[in-house]
């Protein structure tokens, strides 16, 4: 077996233990050395693994079973050393000799308080256990979950941030909202730490892997304003930020260095498909009438590109026969045409910083006599009340990029919480149903392929686009700036070279 398991989100049959060999044959550092001070436009409230939309704090002290190769495809191993999945069972190989940063060892009983309490804590990430029938703690290093039905999605969703290992004694005692206790390479410096503005952490001397580690100290502070952050990097306060497309060329021009990648996938999200959008006739105009290059270009530094299905090439499910809904004024117009031209009008869910694309995408409808109204709001409104039933449509991403039986149990499970008016996909249901039905790869990957088949021909998602997020740099501070495509608002600490 290859040292690094292209998973492709697919089920693997074997044990992924010859993966371990990635961390042994990265190439070696010297010691964790330096400091890396980065700035981001996101606060920390508390420690809570399980409310976090992305892991840019988390990261710092905690680690999963396994994690994201940075191209977003493949699963490598981290705190398990490897598995092996069947379609009632997943045996998971731990690592031996870690411990927590209270000296807690790390073991398949304090994995089992982990995915306990993951499964036991109503919020998102209580669904990814949903398959789970019991934890079966075999030996130190050897944990068994039996499952009641297929989870193409477990692993892919533990090695995500909601499944980072907490010291089950910080568990206990409820200290870790405050005090965070992980296995990770850096831990939580409380004495350093300014709350609200300012998270440090500083080298686990005992980490497993000391060589992997780059820096030896970070410092985490928060700027809420993007031309604020970028001035405390100009000035050498920070060694690098977050930021946007317009500061980006800016930064390049005075000498820094920037870099980006496809953080998320965006498309148009359908919601309402039994009034608003009940025709495919509709929906396909509306899809041709879309163009988002021209999303790109205005709002994202022209960076990304412009996606025909939800699932990237080389995911389990990808279908090379789909073609998508380019954008094609004409036959957009003719759709409409065949329909009697109606007058549509709905709202569209969107927040401040959506604004130039929410914009575009109106006057995009315009033209084949579809009138949007932008109700915008900020993100914290907008991410709590787009989903309600309120509105029929949004742009955004629908689930990370962990394959397509997540997809379909966001946006098309009638439980599912981009499907907020609980609609039956007779055609996705049954591609889904002979997915999970497969013994095997290409009987899985066949029936994944169906449902991007299904939701095509139907036009139930399209203009998709990937969202680019952008770093501003020193280059005679920092180095090695690695990103997990998919992975939104963080980097990888651990890979960046701090210079003396």
């Amino acid at each position: 077996m290859n040292s690094r398991i292209r998973m492709s989100w697919r089920r693997v049959p074997q044990f992924a233990a010859a993966a371990a060999l990635t961390i042994a044959c990265l190439p070696a550092l010297a010691q964790p050395a330096g400091t890396l001070r980065f700035g981001s436009n996101q606060g920390l409230d508390d420690w809570e693994t399980l409310t976090k939309p992305n892991s840019i704090y988390t990261s710092l002290v905690y680690e999963g079973l396994a994690e994201v190769s940075p191209d977003g495809l493949s699963l490598l191993p981290k705190l398990a050393t490897g598995w092996k999945e069947s379609p009632r069972k997943v045996e998971i190989t731990l690592r031996p000799d870690v411990t927590f940063h209270d000296g807690t060892p790390f073991d398949a009983a304090a994995v089992v308080k982990n995915l306990e309490r993951i499964r036991d804590t109503p919020g998102q990430w209580r669904g990814v256990l949903s398959a789970v029938d019991k934890f079966t703690v075999v030996s130190p290093t050897r944990l068994d979950i039996s499952l009641k039905m297929p989870a193409p999605n477990l692993m892919p969703n533990l090695a995500r941030r909601g499944a980072f290992m907490v010291s089950p004694k910080a568990l206990e005692d409820g200290s870790y909202k405050l005090v965070p206790v992980g296995t990770g390479p850096w831990k939580y410096e409380a004495k350093d730490t300014v709350k609200g503005l300012r998270t440090v952490v500083t080298s686990y001397d005992k980490y497993y892997a000391p060589k992997t580690v780059g820096p030896a100290r970070v410092e985490v502070t928060h700027i809420n304003d993007p031309d604020s952050l970028y001035n405390a990097l100009r000035t050498g306060q920070l060694d690098i930020v977050w930021t946007n497309p317009s500061i980006a060329k800016r930064a390049e021009r005075e000498g820094l260095k920037t870099t980006w990648f496809p953080s998320v996938m965006w498309h148009l999200q359908m919601m309402d498909t039994a009034k608003v959008f009940n025709s495919a006739k509709l929906r396909q105009a509306i899809c041709h009438a879309i163009n988002p290059q021209d999303f790109i270009d205005a709002a994202l530094g022209g960076h990304g590109k412009v996606h025909t299905q939800r699932l990237r090439e080389g995911m389990n499910g990808f279908n090379p026969a789909v073609k998508g809904y380019p954008h094609d004024l004409a036959k957009a117009r003719k759709l409409m045409a065949e329909l009697g031209n109606p007058k549509l009008e709905f709202t569209l869910a969107t927040f401040d910083n959506q604004r130039t694309i929410a914009e575009l995408f109106k006057s995009q409808m315009a033209p084949i006599g579809i009138d949007v109204k932008l109700d915008f709001m900020t993100f914290g409104q907008f991410f709590s009340t787009f989903r309600s039933g309120k509105y029929p449509a949004a742009i955004l991403t629908d689930s990370q990029d962990t394959g397509a039986y997540d997809y379909y149990l966001y946006h098309y499970a009638p439980a599912g919480a981009g499907n907020p008016l609980k609609t039956v996909f007779p055609g996705v249901e049954a591609a889904v149903k002979e997915a999970l039905a497969a013994d095997d790869l290409a009987g899985q990957n066949a029936g994944w392929q169906q449902m991007a088949k299904v939701v095509d021909e139907e036009a139930l998602d399209c203009g998709f686009f990937d969202y680019a997020a952008y770093w501003a740099y020193n280059p005679k501070r920092v180095n090695n700036i690695v990103s997990t495509v998919g992975d939104v608002a963080v980097f990888r600490y651990i890979d960046a070279k701090v210079s003396p």
